[in-house]
């Protein structure tokens, strides 16, 4: 998902994608339950939970549900 992620980050300038590890950060894990279905990307506005999508997507998949926030 990495190079899908790189590949938004250039066409959408103030999205910020920060990556976590499942084993590594537990405590961030938990605070947005996350579960066992990975990856999981967590849009926020802020500290708050604005939208989640959970497994893998395509390029087009994620730029949609980002564009409902432009």
């Amino acid at each position: 998902m990495r190079p899908r992620m790189q590949e938004i980050e250039k066409k959408f300038p103030n999205f910020e994608h920060i990556e976590y590890d499942f084993d590594l950060d537990e405590e961030i894990i938990a605070k947005y339950n996350v579960g066992e279905v990975l990856p999981v990307f967590i849009l926020l506005d802020g500290d708050t939970e604005v939208t989640r999508l959970v497994g893998e997507k395509t390029v087009a998949e994620i730029e949609n549900k980002l564009r409902c926030f432009e």
